[in-house]
């Protein structure tokens, strides 16, 4: 199992240095100017759904359930036109990032996309977080909603769960962000106007589909526009 994900890796560095001109050229033709980064089981019509998983095949577009997919490693460089993305979302992604990674996916959104477009991002809250446990509020800690996503099951008290969510799955999380590091990482890359939002204030009219109202619970939103 860990050969096959080598072999996955090498594969992706090879995609993306040999073949990257050749995605960016389909994504073109597709003439679609929304992209769903981090979209995990979350396929939405009319939209590139970015995920990026070592055990799937690499770089290529498919076509699912209706949706345009793509399995492709978003710190690389998109394969995406400069300015030609009116709207970016990017729902429980970026907590994956360390916050160096953060700032360079946040630049390179900047670059793709178009002016006036707008960006939407979500993570969970480190302030929400943070608060209910310097409160012991253990009716936050013990909601069915918070238990369910902290993937450390043995986790019992509120600084257990609240670390839980810091690291969650062994490190699949490398940062913990709220609304004002969110704003100030889309700032430093050039938005404007960086808000923190509720889960359906928005600009972008479908944005019901990418925000689910499970996650609410525990999630800061915040976005921004290009100028």
């Amino acid at each position: 199992m860990k050969l096959r994900g080598f072999a996955w890796l090498v594969y992706s560095w090879m995609f993306t240095r040999w073949n990257w001109g050749v995605l960016y050229r389909q994504i073109q033709g597709l003439n679609i100017d929304r992209l769903h980064v981090g979209c995990g089981n979350v396929l939405v019509p009319g939209w590139l759904n970015l995920t990026f998983e070592k055990r799937e095949e690499y770089g290529r577009i498919k076509e699912v359930t209706g949706a345009w997919w793509l399995n492709f490693n978003a710190l690389d460089s998109l394969p995406v036109a400069d300015e030609s993305v009116q709207y970016l979302a990017a729902s429980h992604f970026i907590e994956h990032l360390d916050f160096n990674a953060g700032i360079r996916f946040t630049k390179e959104a900047f670059r793709v996309m178009k002016k006036g477009g707008v960006i939407h991002l979500s993570c969970p809250d480190l302030e929400l977080y943070a608060s209910h446990y310097i409160h012991r509020n253990r009716s936050f800690f013990d909601d069915p909603r918070i238990r369910a996503a902290c993937v450390f099951k043995n986790a019992e008290t509120c600084g257990e769960i609240f670390a839980a969510k810091a690291y969650d799955s062994g490190g699949a999380h490398r940062w913990f962000y709220d609304a004002e590091s969110l704003i100030h990482i889309l700032t430093q890359a050039g938005f404007v106007q960086a808000r923190k939002v509720s889960r359906l204030e928005s600009d972008i009219a479908d944005i019901g589909k990418i925000e689910l109202a499970e996650r609410e619970i525990e999630t800061v939103y915040v976005e921004a526009r290009k100028r």
